[in-house]
């Protein structure tokens, strides 16, 4: 009796605490009265939160008994609050909350990971910097989701286009045409998370990024300008990197196919701390593969850490550091032997043994918002890019030694070390405001951006070698390819070029104001309207009093929506470009191939069209036609200088006109689609060499189509098991450079043939296991993606197949 005593004794102050403890439950439901998963509810100060369940509850234990102001934070509906009183008397309380689907909802800066596991993205940040419904942005949007990528195995950027209505490959480097127009090296970049990377400009182009972190990829058709001032005319790439989520996510996969082709990735995210306030995300991702070329295996490593502070129901800081490793060779594309396209293997390459081809990149990405008051927020985002490669290669010097007959071709060889820094601030405000009956969603803003190179960067080129004491042109005899380790020691070295100086002096910082005004004029129309004024200048010391070469200008945009019904929007737009070229081109035209100076680029787009979403908008379209027009249009001629430089020629003016459709998300809770067809007719107008005077642009086909249908059975019997049936049609396309026929000194545009490829996948789910095995290329058709001219193609892959086991827990 007295042990029992003792025992209530010490269980007493237990017993009284959790008489001083609470509690709170309820539902997140709709307008609609839908219930909401995944919608996060939080307590102001972080202490407690809780996330609801399929049926839209939640529980928030172990509250004090005191008054506490609970916070709904959800992606696509505004955010709601409630404040409650717990006390002795009622310790429990019961909160219902029903949320109003609002885009002005959303993050102003994409902190936080996207929830839905479908084909269908319902919002963008590319189209007006702020997140907003893809069907309120006046101007076509494309996207692709983390889930097709997956379904499809993608590994690298250039996989993803055949899922974008008229974005095709314009060679298999980070190249792409989109709208007719050329998108990459100097004449394009690739934004991450609405940020200018380094990927796809100067030497970084000849790596595609891989898709290992990506959330989805997006593509805003026509000029983006006045939003990022050097841009494409043709369309702006976005990628969006994968954000942490506040529920525990965990994912591995292992993969095997094709040319030795061997691949791992992981996927984890969740909250770090008991208040959920701490959040984390890392990726990883690792692949060793032969490729399908001919000396060229090639390794691939990523590893992508991500945090994300909800430091209060104000602030959200997030910060992710990207690094990649690729060891591998640098693939110059399939030489021509005699005019014949098919004359060699697709496998065939210059590429010697010895060769190779290290890269490096490193990315720092940080971004910050900060509501003042419910109308009025910060937004700021940082990216520190990093590129750097070391470069051994034999490559072609774009001549042969036997012209005309052309089955030896003269090389060049490259030991390249070098390295690139891309910095990147933007920071804006944003202000939900009302003018009346009218409601204003103003962004006003300013982005630097700063890229130059390393000084100790450098390159050795030889074309001849001493054999026996004589000096001898690099060659290589296409009919009977030698691969050996070479010795660049007997290389004959040829002065540091002046192209590569002007490189490793390459300096330039732009700064870029603007302001964006999305209106809400009624509940059906909607206007959007915005300027941006570039500022670009460069660094460099010329030697003559002069250091800078101002490139300026001011870009708007103006665009309207009107809803013909609740799930059907009318959209017209007018969007300007501008592309300031490297000062060089201007300051020393005849270094260049020219005697005057160049121009800047500049380009506009007219577009209109309709944009809906049917079957319980789980399935979004969009049809649209359009026009663009660019100014000045810079083109390799593929005709190099005395000393190795490129040659350039410079069109006066390019049209491209066109029409698209496109389809994406589910017909069926189990089936998912993706469907694309675009109709572009381009035309080179006052063309610099009179000879394109009339022709399409290069590598701009004037049909092209893809499809991707995946169903899921959900018979008891097949339960689990699912097909995928796809491909996509890519009509002919021009030669970027005339070729010559053989025997002659005619020349002429020669043509990449169209082409058809077939895909299919198989895939099966099992508890918390998936298998899926993709064969590619079904009909193993032999193809070609793009190139250059006939010392430069891009060959696609042969039929291949990939085969992966994953695991989710």
């Amino acid at each position: 009796m007295q042990r029992l005593f003792l025992f209530l004794l010490l269980l007493l102050p237990a017993l009284c605490g959790a008489q001083n403890l609470g509690s709170i439950n309820g539902r997140v439901l709709s307008a609609d009265a839908h219930p909401l998963e995944g919608v996060t509810v939080v307590e102001t100060t972080g202490r407690f939160s809780a996330l609801t369940d399929k049926e839209g509850r939640f529980a928030l234990t172990n509250l004090p008994l005191e008054q506490l102001t609970l916070i709904t934070r959800s992606l696509n509906f505004s955010e709601a609050r409630r404040t409650v009183l717990l006390t002795a008397e009622a310790p429990n309380a019961t909160v219902d909350f029903r949320l109003n689907a609002s885009s002005n909802a959303l993050q102003e800066v994409e902190v936080l990971g996207r929830k839905e596991t479908t084909y269908k993205s319902d919002y963008s940040f590319v189209g007006t910097r702020t997140a907003t419904a893809l069907i309120d942005v006046p101007q076509s949007i494309s996207t692709v989701t983390k889930e097709m990528m997956d379904d499809r195995q993608v590994f690298r950027l250039t996989d993803v286009v055949k899922n974008v209505a008229g974005v095709t490959q314009y060679s298999h480097y980070d190249d792409l045409t989109v709208r007719g127009f050329r998108n990459g090296y100097e004449s394009g970049f690739r934004l991450l998370n609405g940020l200018r990377s380094g990927f796809s400009y100067g030497n970084s182009f000849t790596q595609a990024p891989l898709t290992v972190n990506l959330e989805r990829v997006e593509v805003l058709k026509g000029p983006g300008a006045a939003l990022f001032g050097d841009i494409n005319p043709g369309g702006t790439v976005n990628m969006v990197t994968k954000k942490p989520l506040a529920d525990t996510r965990r994912a591995i996969s292992f993969s095997t196919g094709s040319f030795n082709t061997t691949r791992a990735t992981a996927d984890f995210t969740g909250p770090l701390n008991e208040q959920k306030n701490v959040l984390y995300r890392f990726n990883a991702g690792y692949e060793k593969t032969n490729t399908f070329r001919d000396v060229n295996d090639t390794k691939s490593l990523m590893i992508a850490p991500t945090v994300t502070f909800l430091v209060s129901d104000k602030t959200t800081l997030n910060a992710e550091l990207v690094y990649t490793h690729i060891n591998g060779y640098l693939d110059r594309g399939l030489p021509i032997k005699a005019n014949d396209l098919y004359a060699a293997p697709r496998s065939f390459t210059l590429s010697q043994p010895s060769d190779y081809f290290r890269t490096n990149t490193y990315y720092l990405n940080a971004s910050l918002t900060h509501k003042f008051t419910d109308w009025l927020s910060l937004n700021a985002s940082y990216l520190d890019f990093t590129y750097n490669e070391n470069l051994s290669e034999h490559r072609t010097l774009n001549t042969y030694a036997d012209a005309p007959t052309n089955t030896v071709m003269n090389l060049r060889y490259f030991d390249r070390r070098a390295e690139e820094y891309t910095k990147n601030l933007s920071t804006y405000f944003s202000l939900n405001r009302n003018t009346g009956a009218i409601s204003h969603k103003v962004v006003v803003g300013a982005d630097y951006i700063r890229f130059n190179t390393d000084k100790q960067s450098t390159m050795f080129e030889a074309r001849q070698k001493l054999v026996n004491g004589v000096a001898t042109p690099l060659t290589f005899d296409l009919n009977k390819p030698l691969y050996e380790i070479q010795d660049p020691t007997k290389y004959i070295r040829r002065p540091l070029p002046q192209f590569f100086i002007d490189y490793i002096n390459s300096v330039y910082h732009t700064v870029g104001i603007y302001a964006q005004d999305q209106l809400e004029v009624t509940p059906r129309l909607g206007l959007l309207l915005g300027v941006r004024y570039e500022l670009f200048a460069d660094e460099r010391d010329y030697g003559d009093g002069s250091t800078t070469i101002p490139q300026r200008r001011v870009m708007p945009r103006a665009g309207l929506t009107y809803a013909l019904r609740d799930n059907l929007n009318y959209f017209a737009s007018y969007s300007s470009g501008f592309r300031p070229l490297k000062p060089e081109y201007i300051r020393f035209p005849e270094r260049y191939g020219r005697s005057s100076a160049f121009s800047p680029e500049t380009s506009y787009q007219l577009e209109t069209g309709l944009k809906g979403e049917f079957f319980d908008k789980a399935l979004f379209g969009t049809v649209a036609v359009y026009q663009i027009v660019k100014r000045n249009q810079l083109v390799a001629t593929g005709s190099l200088t005395a000393d190795g430089g490129q040659v350039y020629r410079q069109n006066g003016q390019a049209r491209s006109r066109g029409a698209e459709v496109e389809l994406t998300g589910n017909v069926l809770s189990n089936l998912s689609l993706n469907l694309n067809y675009a109709f572009n007719h381009t035309e080179v107008m006052d063309a610099d060499l009179p000879a394109e005077n009339g022709q399409p642009l290069a590598n701009a086909p004037k049909h092209m189509g893809g499809l991707w249908a995946k169903y899921t059975f959900t018979t008891p019997a097949l339960r689990g098991l699912g097909i995928g049936i796809g491909g996509n049609h890519v009509g002919r396309r021009r030669s970027e450079n005339q070729v010559t026929v053989v025997g002659t000194e005619e020349k002429y545009w020669a043509h990449w043939p169209s082409y058809t490829v077939a895909d299919v996948a198989l895939f099966y789910t099992i508890n918390k296991f998936n298998f899926h095995v993709n064969l590619n290329n079904v009909f193993d058709k032999y193809y070609f993606v793009g190139g250059y001219d006939f010392f430069r193609t891009s060959p696609g892959a042969p039929r291949n197949f990939m085969a992966t086991l994953g695991y989710t827990f």
